[in-house]
C-alpha cells in the first residue's frame, strides 16, 4: 500500500537511507529540512538510487507558518521525524540550543500535525536515553536515564509523546531508540 509521508530532517544520514527505502517502495514522499545537520547534496543522490522523485520543503520545524504550508499543500498521512541537532558534544557546550531544537521543535511539529489532523508519527530517538547501562546489550525495559543534554533532550520528547499519546489513543506514535 502506498502512502504519503512527511520527513522531517531527510536529508540527513538516516533520514536520506530512510527517504531512498521508502522511495523504492513507491511512497509519495516531502522531505521537510534546514539543511543545518546535512547538505541538499544528499536528496540528490537519493533520487538517483531510487529513480524516484520526491518534493522537498525547506523549512524549520520551529516555523510554524512554513509547516503548516506544508501540512496544507501535500496533505500527509503520516510524519517520519528525524530532524533534531545530534552531537553529544556539541550538547554540552550548547544545552539550550539542544532543548529548544529537538524538545520545542518537535512539540510545534505534534501541533502542526494536530492542526492538520495527522495522527500517526514515527520519532527518531537514540540509545542515549538509556544513560551509562549497568550491563549490554540494552533491552528495552532497561531503565533510562540520559548523561548529557542530547540523550536528555530525546527522552523529554519520548516522555512529551507517550503522554501526549496517552491523552489522546486514537494517535500512533512509535519511538526508535537505536545506536
Amino acid at each position: 500500500m502506498k502512502h504519503k509521508l512527511l520527513v522531517t530532517g531527510g536529508c540527513g544520514y538516516i533520514g536520506s537511507h530512510t527517504l531512498l527505502q521508502l522511495l523504492r517502495e513507491r511512497h509519495e514522499v516531502l522531505v521537510f529540512d534546514n539543511y543545518s545537520n546535512s547538505s541538499p547534496e544528499a536528496l540528490k543522490r537519493v533520487k538517483q538510487l531510487a529513480n524516484a522523485d520526491f518534493e522537498i520543503c525547506e523549512g524549520d520545524i520551529q516555523d510554524t507558518r512554513r509547516l503548516n504550508q506544508a501540512f496544507d499543500s501535500f496533505k500527509p498521512e503520516a510524519v517520519i521525524h528525524f530532524a533534531g541537532l545530534k552531537a553529544v558534544g556539541e550538547s554540552v557546550e550548547k544545552p539550550l540550543e539542544y532543548y529548544d531544537n529537538n524538545v520545542n521543535g518537535t512539540l510545534v511539529l505534534v501541533d502542526a500535525m494536530r492542526e492538520a489532523n495527522v495522527k500517526t508519527l514515527v520519532f527518531s530517538s537514540s540509545a542515549t536515553v538509556y544513560g551509562d547501562p549497568a550491563s549490554v546489550p540494552i533491552t528495552e525495559d532497561f531503565p533510562t536515564s540520559a548523561t548529557n543534554p542530547y540523550g536528555r533532550s530525546k527522552l523529554m520528547v519520548e516522555e512529551c509523546l507517550t503522554d501526549f499519546q496517552k491523552a489522546n489513543p486514537d494517535w500512533s506514535i512509535t519511538l526508535l531508540r537505536y545506536f
